[in-house]
């Protein structure tokens, strides 16, 4: 069982919304047993494309007995899914080597077996067999997916770090020729690396794909939409929420699933549409399904398998017949969502009405639409974003069903690298507003906070940058195995890990910003406690022309949020850009959790659990678009409004310090909407009018790293 030592660092000043990364001060300290297992989680990540490593590894895989041991799962069904996972390894699970998506329906079925297995493993032992079997076995893409998404559902893993998805498949992440440089070094004999601390290390510089041919202007973002980060964020947002993963046993119907899965998708939008403006791009282009898609993409990426990522070329002509299928498909599920939107309710097939009239119905509009099993309707709404990122990826059809080449598009940790992400998913939001169009306006008094008045907004000067980042792409490299010796390792124990004798990492430029602080001075006319929620925005469009308000809203930025006890009189409000809510760190790398979780185990020094690199964070460094050198006029909107509890009491069910939350009901911090009040179109007299809310014109400068 695991253990922790608790200190309290402070009262946390500040609870968590937005991005939903949990806001404690609270630190833990890891016992012994619990790094033990930490330990021997990582390395199930380590090499692999390697399933003979680790000789240790391999006999907990050829010792187990999979089929003879249902007994070792907690839940009858799930012994039914072992039973069908050991079914697709006698007849064929996808073989090793090959590329695993979760959008092909084959892949999928065999990882949500994988899954259930082990989620439903009944104690630590049993859940790192199934682990290792798996590492042995299955396909590389798919065992690390499974065992990705049962780490983060499985209540008793709370706490566990998992490595960084760039790390474990730098494939997805890394330019191609920086993954041949790294394989070059080790084919050579490590020539001309240098030993440090006896261990060959080497850095090699990496660039975006713009640097290698410029196919369009979206390429000019690059640096964003490639940013190892912002993709790792909507990979881990993906595991948190898959859209095969729900019912009463997962509780993500208790997260309101459905509108956080528009609203995420809503700001991510918004944000890179600040980016598009600092690059005088302007708005998202939207396309249609029977016109040439002028915006291709070239990925440079390569599988481990050697083919490459498939490539899109520009005014690419999606209207082909392989697609005619799918296309209709599409066209129909679109023309049905946009109906039942207008009509504000749908039938279900016993004739049943579900009401899509009422604000609420967000959440039942957003399961809709992602088609998750939290859905009331499967058979008449179904995957549009899915048969959309299949469609615009431009794979090609492949001859045998197991030898797929998916698209950048067709993964969720590279798909926010093409250009065409945002174009789909603007259509996918475009229901969340045609819903929220339905609704009325937000009233005077839905809007003002009585006895509470915003005397002025003071922010810091804005200013970003690009630093240098290194990534460990030891992984994109074979190592020599230890060779297995049968008998040798008997029971279950301690894994034994010889460090690797080589780490070549991946030097990256990335946007970062310097730290900043803001005050809210306000006057409350008595002791209150309040939700203060702050928004970045465009003042003026790609030409120049000023916005209103109306027709802007869609662009702001939740920069910040959080709940604060007023006193009577005047209250200054600081909060410093370090301590945003739903923000995280840079990740550490491989080599260094590793040298602390065995630092910790030793008793050299303690291992600190927090959610400072909490998986279900946005990057802090992308908070600011990136600006322009003199400087570019963007607007913070701040709002103080009445405090509204939420159904659950916040962090009720789960450790804040450990987990993110993930299907407790209890992840937010009030029951206001999400994206209030810029969620349903605004009556300019009154949005203006409140005395609790304030806009502030604000510059961000963009700088080289010599200037700062």
């Amino acid at each position: 069982m695991r253990t922790f030592a608790l200190f309290v660092l402070g009262a946390a000043l500040a609870v968590a919304s937005g991005a939903f990364v949990p806001s404690t001060s609270q630190v833990k300290y890891a016992e012994k047993d619990w790094l033990h297992k930490q330990e021997d989680l990582l390395l199930l990540f380590r090499h692999l494309y390697e399933k003979d490593w680790n000789p240790q590894l391999v006999a907990y895989a050829k010792n187990f007995h999979f089929k003879e041991s249902a007994e070792l799962f907690q839940h009858e069904p799930t012994v039914q899914w072992a039973k069908k996972l050991w079914s697709y390894y006698e007849h064929g699970l996808l073989p090793k080597g090959e590329v695993f998506s979760v959008y092909d329906e084959v892949h999928r079925e065999q990882a949500i077996a994988l899954f259930r297995v082990l989620y439903h493993a009944k104690d630590w032992e049993t859940f790192y067999k199934v682990a290792a079997w798996a590492r042995y076995y299955v396909n590389e893409g798919m065992f690390v997916y499974a065992l990705t998404v049962a780490v983060t559902h499985r209540a008793d893993m709370a706490g566990f770090v998992l490595p960084a998805p760039y790390e474990i498949s730098p494939y997805h992440f890394i330019n191609t020729e920086v993954i041949q440089k790294a394989q070059q070094y080790k084919m050579q004999g490590y020539y001309g690396m240098k030993k440090v601390d006896g261990v060959y290390t080497v850095t090699i510089p990496s660039n975006y794909t713009g640097w290698y041919m410029h196919t369009n202007a979206e390429q000019k973002i690059s640096y964003f939409t490639e940013d190892i980060g912002l993709n790792s964020y909507y990979y881990y947002l993906h595991t948190d929420y898959p859209f095969w993963l729900g019912g009463e046993l997962f509780g993500l119907s208790k997260d309101r699933r459905g509108e956080l899965y528009l609203y995420e998708h809503q700001q991510i939008l918004a944000r890179y549409y600040l980016e598009r403006l600092s690059n005088d791009l302007g708005h998202v282009p939207e396309f249609s399904w029977w016109t040439p898609i002028a915006t291709g993409y070239y990925p440079d990426l390569q599988y481990y398998n050697g083919h490459s990522f498939p490539a899109r070329d520009n005014y690419y002509h999606v209207d082909q017949e392989s697609n005619y299928r799918e296309i209709r498909q599409v066209v129909d599920y679109e023309k049905r969502l946009r109906d039942v939107i207008d009509q504000g309710f749908f039938v279900l097939p016993d004739g049943k009405k579900v009401n899509l009239s009422t604000p609420e119905s967000i959440d039942v509009l957003g399961n809709l639409i992602q088609a998750n099993p939290d859905s009331y309707e499967h058979r008449f709404y179904k995957y549009v974003a899915m048969y959309a990122r299949i469609i615009m990826g431009a794979a090609i059809e492949p001859v045998e069903p197991y030898q797929v080449i998916p698209s950048a598009l067709e993964h969720y940790e590279s798909a926010m690298r093409d250009p065409v992400f945002y174009q789909i998913y603007k259509r996918i939001v475009a229901y969340y507003h045609q819903f929220k169009e339905h609704l009325p306006e937000y009233t005077y008094e839905e809007l003002y906070y009585p006895g509470v008045k915003i005397d002025g907004v003071v922010v810091d000067k804005l200013q970003t940058y690009f630093d240098r980042f290194d990534v460990d792409i030891t992984n994109a490299i074979d190592i020599e195995p230890e060779p297995y010796v049968p008998g040798k390792y008997e029971g279950f124990g301690e894994i034994e890990y010889k460090p690797d004798p080589v780490v070549i990492k991946a030097r990256t430029m990335r946007l970062n910003h310097k730290p900043f602080t803001y005050k809210i001075s306000l006057t409350a006319d008595k002791p209150a406690k309040a939700a203060v929620r702050v928004f970045l925005g465009p003042k003026y469009d790609e030409y120049g022309g000023l916005y209103t308000l109306n027709e802007n809203r869609e662009n702001f930025y939740e920069l910040d949020y959080f709940v604060q006890e007023l006193t009577a009189g005047k209250n200054v409000l600081t909060r410093s850009s370090v301590n945003f809510n739903g923000y995280v760190k840079d990740r550490t790398s491989f080599y260094e959790l590793y040298r602390s979780v065995m630092a910790g185990y030793t008793g050299a020094e303690k291992f600190q659990l927090d959610m400072s690199e909490a998986h279900c964070g946005f990057p802090n460094r992308l908070m600011l678009p990136k600006g322009k050198k003199g400087g570019m006029p963007f607007q913070l909107y701040v709002i103080v409004s009445p405090y509204k509890a939420p159904q659950v009491s916040q962090y009720t069910g789960f450790d804040p310090v450990l987990s993110c939350g993930v299907g407790s009901g209890a992840r937010y911090m009030d029951s206001y909407a999400f994206g209030y009040p810029f969620d349903r179109p605004i009556d300019e007299k009154l949005f203006y009018a409140v005395p609790n809310a304030f806009f502030q014109d604000v510059s961000i400068y963009h700088k080289s790293e010599g200037e700062l």
